[in-house]
């Protein structure tokens, strides 16, 4: 009985200490046969990235039109100002609100009240939530978010 379990145990630990290396030289063919291909690969990307001189100069004089188009937009729409009746129908210490949930414009969080778009300058204070009451005040030339809750503290808001 030992003599058979002393048998089977070679052959097995034969046909293992075979298959172990042929299995390893399997996956190390397979990892060289990539490399090529990974390395077509990198340089279809950089023949494709080198374009012809012609379209990068488009390119790049489309890229300064949109640029100054985003300029003109910004000067024009980025310190805004709201009407001095409206704003006092409309925004102040008596007007508070809620946010809920702002919605993300070129990556930069804004909310809409009271007709007008507000986006904040400044990242939004621990312990504010946007389900809190708040109200958006005019003070020395700008326009702040005030949360009643947390009185000493503002956020600069821009007016879109």
């Amino acid at each position: 009985m030992k003599l058979l379990g002393m048998i089977s145990t070679a052959a097995l630990s034969l046909t293992l200490g075979i298959a172990a290396p042929i299995y390893a030289q399997e996956q190390r063919d397979q990892k060289q046969d990539k490399q090529p291909q990974q390395e077509e690969k990198t340089a279809q990307r950089q023949d494709k990235n080198t374009k012809p001189e012609g379209k990068t100069a488009q390119q790049q004089d489309k890229s300064v039109k949109q640029e100054h188009t985003q300029e003109t937009r910004t000067e024009t729409h980025y310190n805004g100002r709201i009407p001095e009746d409206h704003f006092r129908a409309n925004f102040g210490r008596e007007h508070v609100f809620v946010i809920n949930r702002p919605v993300i414009v070129e990556g930069h969080p804004r909310f809409q009240y009271g007709g007008y778009w507000f986006g904040f300058a400044e990242p939004w204070p621990v312990g504010w939530y946007y389900t809190d009451n708040v109200y958006v005040d005019y003070i020395d030339g700008g326009y702040y978010l005030y949360n009643p809750v947390h009185p000493g503290f503002r956020i600069v808001v821009n007016v879109f």
